[in-house]
């Protein structure tokens, strides 16, 4: 692999409110943003892409919310549990926009929401869906993971990317956390470009 790992990063000041975290595309941030007026802070916020064989990517988001008094709670928690077809809607249309956007074709295939509750108005949203066009194949069985122009914030978050077996890491930028085998990891680095990943297929 062409860049090393960087273990330390510098932190920056996570703008919460208004947030759309293209890093799992999550509902979650898209409904906060439409509810700006609410008091709350993000608890937990990890992030999972799993590149498949077939160039599809399954995205898991878990974000952990905590309100601020009980408004806010119910305000969150009432956008959050709107109906999975609102919730489609949603997703299709930001889709849509990154088409427009980046001029390569994104397809959503599935999308599921979970969402729970906990003491001290804490609310637990759990996203999974299967997006296709993140992954582009560029020739000698190599293929590249990106969405181009596009910026995330990971400040107290976590961005795991995983490939298949059969796939290797060839290059990525920017330089991620931690390097295993099977993922890469972005964890605390601010905000910083949408990671740029090179793979083969073995």
């Amino acid at each position: 692999m062409s860049e090393n790992p960087q273990r330390k990063m510098s932190s920056s000041n996570f703008i919460i409110i208004g947030l759309i975290f293209i890093a799992g595309i999550s509902i979650i941030n898209i409904f906060m943003a439409r509810s700006a007026k609410v008091n709350f802070d993000i608890v937990e916020n990890d992030n999972y892409y799993y590149i498949q064989d077939n160039g599809n990517v399954t995205m898991l988001s878990e974000v952990v919310v905590q309100a601020k008094d009980e408004k806010s709670y119910n305000n969150l928690l009432s956008s959050y549990k709107k109906p999975d077809s609102e919730k489609r809607k949603v997703y299709e249309d930001f889709i849509d926009n990154l088409t427009k956007k980046t001029g390569r074709i994104f397809e959503l295939i599935s999308v599921q929401t979970t969402v729970t509750v906990s003491d001290r108005y804490k609310i637990k949203v759990i996203e999974k869906s299967e997006i296709k066009g993140f992954v582009q194949n560029i020739g000698n069985n190599r293929y590249e993971f990106s969405l181009m122009d596009q910026k995330i914030n990971l400040e107290n978050a976590t961005l795991y990317v995983y490939k298949p077996d059969n796939w290797e890491f060839i290059k990525v930028i920017p330089n991620p956390t931690e390097i295993t085998d099977n993922y890469l990891l972005w964890k605390n680095t601010g905000e910083i470009q949408f990671p740029k990943i090179t793979l083969e297929r073995k």
